[in-house]
Order: C-alpha cells, then sequence, then structure tokens
C-alpha cells in the first residue's frame, strides 16, 4: 500500500509541474534507521509466511525495535513537511500494537474471506501473530486495522495509516514540486 501512496505522489508533484530531480535536494539524517525498521517488518512477514513458528514475545520485542527505529528516524527529520503527521500515523499505530502485545487488531474479516483467501488463512490459524481479531481482551480496538478498502485494495487499514498516508503522499509531491527546504538551507540563505 505505501508503494502506491509514493507513486501516486511522485505522480501528482509531476502534474503539478515537479522535477524528478527535486528528489536530490532532500537531505535525509540516518536514514538506515527507516530501513531497517522496514526490514524488521519484512523479515517478520516473510518468516510467517514460511510457516516459521514466531512467539507473540518475538513479535511484541519486534514491534519495540521496529517503532523504535522509526521514531528514531522520524526525530531526526523533524524538518520536513508534512513528518508530524506522518509521526502521529505511525504513534497510533503503535500505541494499538504495542498495547496488545505486538499485535494489530483487525475488524472481523468473514465477510471479506474471498478477497483476503491467503491472508484470512493465516489469521484464522493464527499464524500471524502481528494481527488479531477483534475481541473482548483487545484494547484500543478503535485504532485497529477497521477501515476497509475494496478492490483494487482488498485490505483493511487503520487510522495511523491513514494519517501515515496521508503525511508520505503530502511529503512526497512536496518534495518533487521542489518546495522542500530544510531550515539549514533556510538559515544559511537568510545569513547571506
Amino acid at each position: 500500500m505505501i508503494f502506491i501512496i509514493f507513486i501516486t505522489g511522485f505522480i501528482i508533484g509531476l502534474i503539478r509541474g515537479g522535477k524528478v530531480s527535486n528528489i536530490k535536494k532532500l537531505k535525509l539524517t540516518h536514514p538506515w534507521t527507516i530501513f531497517i525498521s522496514v526490514l524488521i517488518e519484512a523479515s517478520l512477514l516473510l518468516l510467517m509466511r514460511n510457516d516459521v513458528e514466531i512467539t507473540q514475545l518475538f513479535a511484541f520485542l519486534s514491534a519495540i525495535l521496529q517503532y523504535l527505529l522509526l521514531f528514531l528516524f522520524i526525530w531526526f527529520n523533524r524538518q520536513l513537511p508534512y513528518i508530524r503527521v506522518i509521526g502521529l500515523g505511525c504513534f497510533l499505530n503503535a500505541l494499538v500494537i504495542l498495547l496488545n502485545f505486538g499485535s494489530m487488531p483487525l475488524a472481523d474479516i468473514s465477510p471479506y474471506i474471498r478477497e483476503l483467501e491467503s491472508a484470512s488463512q493465516y489469521l484464522l490459524e493464527r499464524n500471524l501473530v502481528t494481527y488479531h481479531i477483534i475481541n473482548e481482551n483487545t484494547k484500543l480496538w478503535f485504532l485497529g486495522d477497521i477501515i476497509w478498502l475494496p478492490s483494487p485494495f482488498n485490505a483493511f487499514i487503520s487510522i495511523g495509516d491513514l494519517l501515515l498516508y496521508g503525511g508520505v503522499l503530502l511529503l512526497i509531491q512536496h518534495i518533487i514540486t521542489g518546495n522542500v527546504q530544510l531550515r539549514k538551507e533556510q538559515k544559511k540563505k537568510q545569513s547571506a
């Protein structure tokens, strides 16, 4: 889903008269933090989909590390426009996942079984410990993946995802249109 957001932001930026070369102006501090954060999540999903047994404790500790790195990236790059919106979305997702011991609450998928056939099989067999169907023990269920996106997405997203995706969309199109000016660059221009 995030890749669709990147592409959409990129296209909007180009339609608004932006240039691909404007990406060069973007200066990220410690980009390795987000790379490792994404790598942790992707590795965990890959392990689960290949039937490697993952404990709930391992999923919880992985989520802590993943979000710690993500928040470090956001902090180090707090001068970027829309990063606070992205940060708020990440915070809401982290809050609900960590309060549910590393598991994102998910709306009842039974009405959508056909659209989610492969994912639902993993969920129903409890092979995806990073998700659980909302029940009476779920904390902050309303921050879980409860918003259904129909075809072509066929996925649930959360309020945090909406903020995260919206912030990323705005940031990417802002970068492509050349409107990204870091505070450091602005200060240099003012003092010159």
